[in-house]
C-alpha cells in the first residue's frame, strides 16, 4: 500500500556536488511506490510543515545527523515525537560514530541504511547501543539511467588518454583515503611516457560538476580509481582533533609518519571498503577503469570489468601497453557496460524497489508491535510464533491492526493451531483468511 513520505535532504544547487548525490535523491521519488514529498532544507523544519501529516520520514546521507545546523535541536524534537517510521540513510560513516548512533538513539530512529557491509554493521550499530533500529546494507551509488541514454565515443575518437578527479582527503581516514591523492602523485612519478594525453588532479580548483563532469568521463578512454570509503573509523573524534592538532604545527609532515605516529593500530580495524559511484559512471559512459587492487563490492571481475593497477605500479608498464590499444579498450568497455550498466540489480529502479519493500515490512513489524504491550510477553510471542509456522502473518496483523479480532478470540485461535491435528489446522486457515 502506498504512503505518504517526507523526504529531508540537501540537495545540490548550482551543480557544485557531486552527480551522485542528486542522482540518488531524485531516484526515490521518481521510483518509489509511495507519495514521496522532498524537501531539501537545513536547520528548522519550516513552521507551516506538519510531520505528523506523514507515514514515513527518510532523512537522506545529504543530511549530516549528528550536526544540529543541518537538523536543528528543535527539529530533532519533532522527530523525536514524531509517530510514524523513521528512515535514516548514512553515509561518510568512518568519522563521529559515537555522536551519530546518540542522534539515532535520539530520535528513536527505526531503519538505517548503512554502507557497512553486513559481516561489519552489526559491530557498528549494535543492538546493545540501538535496541530499536534494524539495519541494511546498501552501496553509495548505483547506474544512473540518464547516462544509458547517452551516445558515446568510439575509445578511438576520445581525445584524453587517461583521467581523474580526486580529492586530497584528510589524513585521518587512513591508508584507504589517502590513496584518493596518492594515486595521482605516484603516476606523475612512475609514468614518463609523453605520448599519453593525461588529464588527472586532486586539486579542489580542478573539480568538475554536472554537465562538465559527464563530459569529461566521456571523453576519455580510460579512468583511474580507487576503492570508496576509509580505513581508519574515528568513533569519538579523537584522532581527528590530535592529527589537525599535529599538522599544524608540522605542516610539512608526510602521510607515512603520521600513519606510523597515530593511525597504525586502528587501519582497517573495521571494513569500510566500497565500489564508488564513480566506477559506475565510467562503465555506463563506456569508459575504462584502470582500479587499485580491491574487492569493489564483489560486483567487479579485475582483468574483466577493470585493468587491475599494482599499488606500488609494478605492472605500469603492462598498463600503458594496453592503454595504447584501442581495441583492447573497446572490448572491455563493451564487455563492463554489458554486463553491469545493463544489469538491473545495480539499478537505482532496482535499489528503490527494495527501499519500498523494506519500508512496507518495517511500517507493518512496527504496527504489530504496537500491540505488545496488551499482551503478555508470552502471550504475544505464542501469537507471533504461530503466525510465522501458519504463514498466517499478514492475516493476523490485518485483524490486530482493524481490531476485528480481539486479544481473547486471537489467543484461542493459537491454541487451536497448536493443539489440533493438520486438517483441522487448514480448516480454521481457510476460516480465518476469507472471515
Amino acid at each position: 500500500m502506498s504512503k505518504s513520505v517526507l523526504l529531508i535532504c540537501n540537495k545540490p544547487k548550482n551543480g557544485k556536488d557531486a552527480n551522485t548525490i542528486s542522482d540518488h535523491i531524485n531516484a526515490i521519488s521518481k521510483y518509489s511506490i509511495n507519495k514521496i514529498l522532498v524537501l531539501s532544507n537545513l536547520g528548522e523544519f519550516p513552521n507551516l510543515l506538519d510531520i505528523n501529516k506523514f507515514d514515513v520520514i527518510i532523512i537522506h546521507y545529504s543530511i549530516c545527523l549528528y550536526l544540529d545546523t543541518f537538523i536543528s535541536r528543535k527539529a530533532k524534537n519533532k522527530l523525536r515525537e514524531f509517530n510514524g517510521l523513521k528512515v535514516v540513510f548514512i553515509q561518510d560513516e568512518y568519522r563521529q560514530i559515537n555522536k551519530t548512533i546518540k542522534e539515532l538513539n535520539y530520535i528513536r530512529a527505526d531503519v538505517l541504511f548503512t554502507c557497512f557491509p553486513d559481516t561489519e554493521k552489526d559491530r557498528i550499530y549494535s543492538k546493545d547501543k540501538l535496541p530499536r533500529l534494524n539495519t541494511y546494507n546498501n552501496l553509495t551509488g548505483y547506474i544512473p539511467e540518464r547516462l544509458l541514454k547517452i551516445k558515446t565515443k568510439d575509445i578511438k575518437d576520445r581525445p584524453i588518454s587517461i583521467s581523474y578527479r580526486g580529492r586530497k582527503i584528510p589524513y585521518w581516514l587512513g591508508e584507504l583515503a589517502y590513496e584518493k591523492s596518492n594515486i595521482v602523485d605516484k603516476w606523475k612519478e612512475f609514468v614518463l611516457d609523453n605520448t599519453l594525453n593525461v588529464d588527472i588532479s586532486y586539486n579542489e580548483q580542478d573539480r568538475i560538476y554536472g554537465k562538465k563532469w559527464i563530459d569529461f568521463l566521456a571523453s576519455s578512454k580510460a579512468t583511474l580509481g580507487v576503492e570508496s570509503g576509509a580505513s581508519v573509523m574515528d568513533f569519538t573524534g579523537r584522532l581527528q582533533y590530535l592529527i589537525e592538532k599535529y599538522q599544524k604545527l608540522n605542516p610539512k609532515a608526510s602521510f607515512e609518519k603520521i600513519q606510523k605516529k597515530y593511525l597504525i593500530k586502528h587501519e582497517r580495524k573495521h571494513k569500510l571498503n566500497q565500489i564508488s559511484p564513480r566506477c559506475f559512471e565510467a562503465i555506463a559512459l563506456k569508459t575504462v577503469l584502470i582500479l587499485y587492487e580491491g574487492e569493489y563490492s564483489g560486483i567487479l571481475i579485475p582483468e574483466r570489468h577493470y585493468i587491475v593497477l599494482k599499488k606500488d605500479f609494478s605492472n605500469i608498464n603492462s598498463i600503458i601497453e594496453r592503454i595504447k590499444n584501442n581495441d583492447y579498450l573497446q572490448n572491455m568497455a563493451k564487455v563492463a557496460y554489458q554486463e553491469i550498466a545493463l544489469n538491473k540489480e545495480y539499478s537505482y529502479q532496482f535499489f528503490i524497489n527494495r527501499v519500498d519493500k523494506i519500508i512496507e515490512y518495517e511500517f507493518n513489524l512496527r504496527n504489530i508491535k504496537k500491540t505488545e504491550s496488551n499482551y503478555t510477553q508470552d502471550e504475544f510471542q505464542l501469537i507471533i510464533k504461530e503466525a510465522k509456522i501458519f504463514k498466517l502473518n499478514t492475516i493476523i496483523k490485518k485483524h490486530i491492526k482493524n481490531n476485528y479480532i480481539i486479544k481473547k478470540h486471537i489467543l484461542f485461535v493459537a491454541k487451536i493451531l497448536r493443539l489440533f491435528n493438520p486438517i483441522l489446522q487448514f480448516i480454521i486457515k481457510s476460516l480465518l483468511k476469507y472471515s
